[in-house]
């Protein structure tokens, strides 16, 4: 995720929250420590004033001692509620130091050259220890120098030192130059510090959002594959409908030529390969072309649908029924042979007269009824379909020539006209 804070850190670095709370953490810790440590060195100095100038350390330990109990106080106020407070705290910490230089300096004049060693090392150590924002900084530096001069010159206008203040501008300046230095590079790992921090920040932003983005992903790929997988079983089934319906009849709802075709292969393979019989009966209506001139093709297709539903009730299970084409259906009767085929086929021609659909033009019946032409289909013929169907319709045109609603049976070859299943499928 880009942020400004990643784009120009620089320029937000210090508009952040979260940094301006570490940042103010970080100095209430360089302020609590640098308490502690004024103060125990204020402490320690004070035997070693009274050692070099016993006549006034009674006068520096008077003025000192404070000064090591305010360090103490300070560190502990610090560490209790002092990060609201941070900033003018840690400059009063700086200030007690340079009050105890100043304090040594107007008291104890063997300590003049020791104290203005410390003025360089008191600004430098409290832009260490204490780093603060410039303007901060450049307050405490001036507030700084204007106490630790203003007492000094005013003890060294009492001893008429010409070199004095000259000394003291000198030192003034080394120490605010040490100290302004300090500062800066301080503030500058700071920020560089900061710049990191929320590069690093902003990288993590970006790693969150491309895993969230790379989990939209997966849970969209995962909708899209679910989503896949049930169009591709709609689609299994709809191919299934569909070659279903591309082998039903559109009028009747039985089988077309298409599946006849591919259900007499099989039927063949299976007679070829187990043996057994199977019986074909073929079907037509008789004078149908009648029907439809009298009484329109409306009457005609719905005679051809009450004819298919009759044959269906009539077939057993695992007979396959067909319209053959135009007013001709097709049966396939498994296991049937020669001696029960007339018996079945009858059964049909029966059962469409049964119906009862009326025909006028078809006398002497007055209704739709059938002529049946049948045939055996066995191991002696089967390598041949086409020529068993033909058998099956010469049967047929012999019973409509015989009067009609009649079903006639194909005759079997004789032993002498039988040839020889593997000279079959030579020849065909």
């Amino acid at each position: 995720m880009l942020t400004p804070a990643t784009e120009k850190p620089n320029a937000t670095a210090h508009k952040d929250r979260r940094l301006r709370v570490v940042y103010r953490r970080e100095l209430q810790n360089s302020v609590f420590f640098s308490a502690l440590f004024v103060g125990a060195g204020i402490a320690a100095a004070t035997p070693i004033a009274v050692l070099v100038e016993p006549a006034d350390a009674p006068a520096y330990v008077a003025l000192t001692l404070p000064l090591a109990v305010s360090g103490l106080l300070i560190a502990a106020a610090v560490r209790k509620r002092g990060r609201r407070h941070a900033i003018p705290l840690g400059m009063l910490v700086g200030l007690l130091p340079v009050l105890a230089t100043a304090f040594s300096v107007a008291v104890m004049r063997q300590l003049e050259s020791i104290s203005l060693g410390m003025l360089g090392l008191i600004p430098l150590a409290f832009a260490i220890f204490i780093p603060l924002e410039r303007r901060p900084h450049l307050s405490w530096l001036i507030l700084a120098n204007v106490i630790f001069f203003g007492m000094t010159f005013m003890t060294g206008i009492t001893r008429m030192d010409s070199t004095y203040p000259v000394a003291m501008l000198l030192a003034g300046a080394v120490a605010a130059a040490l100290s302004l230095v300090a500062n800066d590079v301080q503030l500058r790992r700071r920020r560089k510090m900061n710049d990191q921090l929320l590069a690093v920040r902003g990288l993590y932003g970006r790693m969150k959002e491309h895993e969230q983005d790379l989990r939209r992903q997966d849970e969209f790929l995962f909708m899209q594959q679910e989503t896949l997988v049930v169009q591709q079983a709609e689609l299994l089934r709809l191919n299934e409908e569909l070659e279903t319906i591309a082998r039903l009849d559109a009028l009747t709802g039985i089988g077309n030529r298409l599946r006849l075709n591919e259900d007499l292969v099989q039927l063949a393979g299976r007679i070829e390969r187990s043996g057994g019989t199977a019986g074909l009966l073929l079907m037509d209506l008789d004078r149908f072309k009648r029907l439809n001139d009298a009484a329109g093709h409306l009457a005609g297709d719905a005679a051809l649908r009450g004819v298919a539903e009759a044959l269906r009730k009539t077939s057993r299970v695992g007979d396959g029924v067909y319209r053959y084409g135009g007013e001709e259906f097709l049966v396939i009767l498994h296991d049937c042979d020669q001696s029960v085929l007339e018996a079945a086929g009858q059964r049909y021609i029966t059962a469409i007269e049964a119906a009862g659909m009326p025909h006028p033009d078809n006398p002497p019946y007055g209704l739709v009824t059938a002529s049946a032409g049948a045939c055996e289909l066995s191991q002696a013929n089967c390598t041949d379909v086409d020529s068993a169907l033909h058998d099956a319709d010469e049967a047929l045109y012999v019973a409509k020539a015989s009067g009609r609603n009649r079903i006639e049976i194909h005759a079997l070859p004789g032993p002498e006209d039988i040839v020889p299943i593997d000279q079959q499928r030579v020849a065909s």
